[in-house]
């Protein structure tokens, strides 16, 4: 057929497997290309994230590919001053000036102390934190470290804790197999959160099969709205809540599996009057008393016949009573009618929820799966940042997972799972990742897939800190910034003997003036006390206009290579029946301009200063715990090598999948897929490991952080007396005033269609979001408007008692509880060079006061919201 004249003969028409990078989901997407331009993006039905589905965000792409306002090229500061609303001045400059300056202030440092580097990152390109940014620090031999917002807002409570609970990063429900959900300012299988698109349709599946969900939730939410019960709750009381339906469950209802709690917890464990173990004096392992044969045992004795779990003992002169029983008298301190004061929520409905959740979850049901037979625990109480993001976050965390686990609702069928799962027996012609968990030699599970290094709890013996956060000094914290960009951050210093200070400042893709506390404080406290600042972007931002000396033009999710973005499994894999996926990113088109892929960039900086065989070396050691297990020696980085970044990546993927399936293998689907194992799915019952439900180690491990705070003039820092054994409610500060002049309780909530403070920019995201009457909004009870004289759509300032406050238009709606007000996402940039975003929505975070007043001394992260 001939061609008319005007027409054009397509040359290319490819669809290439990928992964998205819009948020931390890494859902598998497919990019079809025509002609070399990128036209589509759409679901990857191979990838098990996702299967085939993806949200706004991903289908949004393209726009971010060929945004007009990216950074396409180096630049540099031409103004020496820096700050908040100084004009940086940027100047383009080649990348061969771009690293050779950075490359003379890396080797002055590395020469003076490499300890005064820190490397900042965001939490939406996870794979390459796991990878890249902690074998660059290795290397180079610094430790100081955070992820900005993420770990002050972000997770702290709910990752530790789930770290010791589950083995894993989160928690959702078993939507396959699930009847009744408890969830606490959660947004997972409602759009947002780990797992965002699978969750959803799992939900949705769950919804239309009969599963009944309640939300705890100040406003009216998605998961609120999209559930069968929406309980309004004062911001930060969640905690308090749970706590009384446990009481209900345990004193009033007296049901719990105790079973479950025999052999799956540490509930049975001897409590000595002093509140720690009762230890066999020549084992060293804790003691249980069965009652059965009347005497105490070690708790692992293959002869035991039964176990106490009620009844207080004699054993050599002391008094000791079993863990569960102190759990189940302590929460008796917190009957409905005292939760009902605290949260606002009728003891009647607490009463009435906790029997219909301990009912459903039908102790002592089993059901068979591929003919295996399996405890069947169809309830799962859930929660992320909406119920963790306030100053009591990790006991928070803890006392809404213990309703999952007093009636054995956890890692079994139909219960609350650890994401991934965290469990894997590997490919089977490899058997790599290998995450299978083991026990402590007290019995407690540790996690041998992490996200961070996480190890039996306490992470690890408190020192003398050397870093910039004091992190070394704390056993829970998996990660904390709040003496970092504390305002008392020099005295910390000085009072600890920091030998260094701040000299550079790498940045990947973070912009911490807007996502972590008030943007001022921050700059001012922290991030100009930096000699040099060097960042990777896609956007030039508030972060870059006020300190970056030079941006480097970074690639997105469509432009660059990773290795792996779905491992290790307990970030972003899916939980529940189905297939494991190890998904890679690969360009689907060459990078443009001059950007050039933050991997190849970090791997050619550690060859120009000397370090690349440290550098291989770091990233050898950390495939084990990221990736599970280590490397076979023949595909081990070699000292001496001229590797290049897909090399490195086509090695690491042949290892865990057999030498014909690397790299190459990889990108032909984006993902490389094979079945799961029931028992890798539902794997409490599989292993010999337990968890804890009385905190030993929190009080062993007070006594020693308290120690080291004494011996440096700081034994006051800190509430240590929260380092306990057990839950208990604490009010956040904002509880404490008495209502005249601050009289409303302000708190942020997750927009779906937006990610940090990165897709503001994103004119197809930025239209949806235009579209929803809160995105950009602060919502209001529409009674409490009235009192206030407010209209809709009104102006007004939110002004917090430190000070500090911002702009916003209200909206008035009838789905929030009267004390409160909701602002969406991390919005209200005013970075010039986002033309889109700029002055569009609620700075909410520059209400957030980052400080020791502020600060939860469980996982030692900063309160969000109250």
């Amino acid at each position: 057929m001939a061609l008319e004249k005007g027409q054009s003969v397509v040359k290319e028409d490819v669809w290439i497997g990928t992964s998205c990078g819009q948020c931390y989901c890494q859902c598998g997407v497919r990019a079809h290309r025509v002609d070399g331009v990128v036209i589509r993006v759409e679901g990857n039905p191979k990838a098990a994230a996702g299967q085939g589905r993806i949200c706004p965000k991903g289908v949004a792409g393209p726009m971010l590919l060929y945004d007009p306002y990216r950074v396409n090229y180096p630049l540099k500061r031409g103004n020496p001053k820096k700050g908040i609303g100084v004009d940086p001045q940027w100047q383009r400059i080649s990348w061969e000036e771009a690293m050779d300056t950075i490359v003379e202030k890396l080797r002055e440092t590395y020469k003076k102390d490499p300890r005064a580097c820190l490397f900042q990152a965001t939490t939406t390109q996870t794979s390459e934190i796991r990878f890249a940014v902690t074998g660059f620090m290795k290397a180079f031999g610094f430790t100081n470290y955070w992820v900005s917002g993420g770990g002050v807002h972000c997770g702290n409570g709910a990752h530790f804790m789930n770290g010791i609970m589950h083995a894993a990063w989160s928690i959702v429900p078993d939507f396959q197999h699930c009847n009744y959900v408890l969830n606490f300012g959660c947004s997972k299988g409602h759009g947002a959160g780990h797992v965002a698109v699978e969750n959803a349709f799992q939900a949705a599946d769950a919804r239309a099969r009969g599963c009944r969900t309640v939300v705890f939730d100040p406003f009216l939410s998605a998961q609120a709205a999209k559930g069968h019960e929406w309980v309004p709750i004062r911001v930060g009381t969640d905690g308090a809540a749970a706590l009384a339906m446990i009481n209900v469950i345990l004193n009033e209802l007296g049901i719990y599996d105790a079973e479950y709690i025999k052999l799956k917890t540490n509930g049975s464990y001897l409590i000595k009057p002093d509140g720690f173990y009762k230890r066999d004096p020549k084992t060293n392992k804790p003691m249980i008393w069965d009652r059965v044969e009347g005497k105490a045992k070690t708790f692992d004795d293959p002869s035991i016949v039964d176990y106490e779990l009620l009844e207080s003992v004699n054993v050599d002169g002391e008094t000791c009573t079993p863990a569960f029983r102190l759990l189940k008298d302590h929460v008796k301190s917190y009957p409905p009618e005292k939760a009902e004061k605290i949260t606002g929520v009728p003891a009647s409905t607490l009463r009435r929820i906790a029997k219909e959740f301990a009912e459903e979850a039908r102790i002592g049901s089993k059901i068979v799966i591929d003919g295996k037979e399996i405890p069947y625990r169809p309830v799962a109480a859930i929660f992320f940042r909406g119920a963790q993001g306030h100053v009591n976050s990790g006991w928070t965390c803890l006392s809404i997972d213990l309703l999952n686990h007093i009636v054995g609702a956890a890692d079994t069928v139909g219960s609350s799972l650890g994401l991934g799962p965290p469990n894997s027996h590997g490919y089977p012609d490899t058997g790599k990742p290998n995450t299978v968990m083991y026990a402590d030699d007290d019995g407690l599970m540790v996690a041998k897939g992490w996200v961070y290094d996480h190890k039996a709890y306490p992470l690890h013996e408190p020192k003398a800190p050397t870093r910039l956060d004091l992190h070394d000094m704390f056993p829970t914290s998996i990660y904390n910034c709040f003496t970092i960009c504390s305002p008392d951050n020099e005295k910390l210093w000085q009072q600890f003997k920091i030998p260094y200070r701040p000299e550079i400042l790498i940045n990947f893709g973070s912009n911490s003036v807007m996502t972590n506390s008030n943007a001022e404080a921050i700059t001012e406290n922290y991030l100009k006390k930096f000699k040099f600042v060097f960042s990777f972007d896609i956007y030039l931002t508030e972060f870059t206009d006020a300190v970056a000396d030079i941006v480097l033009p970074d690639c997105c999710f469509l432009e660059r290579y990773t290795p792996a973005v779905t491992f290790p499994s307990i970030f972003s894999h899916p939980q529940g029946l189905g297939n494991w996926g190890w998904q890679i990113r690969q360009p689907v088109i060459e990078p443009m301009y001059e950007r050039r892929d933050f991997n190849e960039i970090m791997l050619e900086l550690a060859k120009r200063l000397g370090i690349a065989d440290k550098y291989y070396e770091a990233l050898n050691a950390a495939v084990p715990t990221r990736y599970g297990g280590p490397l076979n020696e023949e595909n081990k980085l070699k000292p001496g090598e001229d590797y290049t970044w897909q090399e490195i990546c086509d090695r690491l993927i042949r290892d865990r999948f057999g030498p014909d399936k690397g790299l190459e293998y990889a990108k032909k689907d984006g993902v490389i897929t094979w079945p799961k194992k029931v028992d890798e799915i539902y794997w409490k019952w599989f292993l010999n490991v337990r968890v804890p439900i009385y905190f030993e180690f929190f009080p062993v491990g007070r006594e020693k952080v308290k120690k080291i705070a004494e011996q440096f003039g700081a034994g006051d820092m800190l509430d240590w007396s929260r380092l306990k054994a057990l839950p208990d409610w604490y009010p956040c500060p904002t509880h404490m005033y008495d209502g005249t002049e601050y009289d409303l309780y302000p708190f942020y909530w997750r927009a779906v269609m937006h990610t940090n403070s990165l897709t503001m920019q994103n004119p197809w995201l930025d239209e949806i979001a235009q579209q929803d009457p809160y995105a950009y909004t602060i919502q209001i009870h529409t009674e409490t408007a009235k009192k206030k004289g407010l209209q809709d759509l009104d102006w007004v300032w939110l002004e917090n008692p430190e000070g500090h406050r911002v702009k916003g238009q209200v909206r008035l709606t009838e789905g929030i509880e009267p004390q409160h007000l909701a602002i969406a996402a991390c919005a209200g940039h005013w970075t010039p060079f986002q033309p889109i975003a700029k002055g569009k929505g609620v700075f909410f975070n520059d209400l957030v006061e980052a400080d020791l007043a502020h600060t939860d001394p469980h996982p030692v992260h900063a309160v969000r919201g109250s």
